[in-house]
């Protein structure tokens, strides 16, 4: 029953991140402001989905299930979330400008591509297609490596200028 209790509270947690975090007004503005609320939201839909697949699937140990899980809950929401706060946190960790830029979309979208063939391919026992939806999770967060040095580096010399 543990683990039923578990995917049970991650789908209430998702549920409630849904409607009632201000990610839910914000995705009608522009710009940064609605891409940081596009990649909350995605990632509270991937923490429903690993919730739900820890209820249903319970216990999840090991195997094609448990790899579901953990990239659902792993990837698809705490990526997620890096993705939409790092314009924010880099800058005043970092002490250097992130400018958003429209192209940041492209790793978001690839990153929920390729983890929706991951865990359709994990839960269908697609092994071929399983090892494709890893190489493009890889391959996501390596283009939102280099989308935001890019953004960083061009936003660096615009404030120098």
């Amino acid at each position: 029953w543990g683990h039923r209790l578990v995917g049970a509270g991650l789908l209430g947690m998702a549920l409630w991140l849904l409607h009632c975090d201000v990610a839910r007004r914000t995705v009608r503005q522009e710009g940064l402001t609605r891409f940081v609320a596009v990649c909350l939201m995605a990632g509270y839909v991937w923490l429903a989905v690993g919730g739900v697949l820890t209820a249903v699937l319970a216990p999840v140990r090991y195997g094609p299930g448990y790899d579901a899980v953990l990239h659902a809950v792993f990837l698809g929401f705490v990526i997620s979330m890096v993705f939409g706060h790092a314009p924010i946190i880099l800058p005043a960790v970092l002490g250097i400008a992130l400018p958003y830029r429209p192209v940041f979309y492209a790793h978001l979208a690839l990153l929920h591509g390729s983890l929706l063939l991951r865990v359709t391919a994990d839960l269908a026992g697609w092994n071929t297609a399983r090892a494709w939806g890893g190489m493009l999770n890889a391959a996501a967060v390596g283009l939102f490596l280099l989308l935001s040095a890019g953004s960083a580096l061009s936003g660096n010399r615009a404030f120098r200028s």
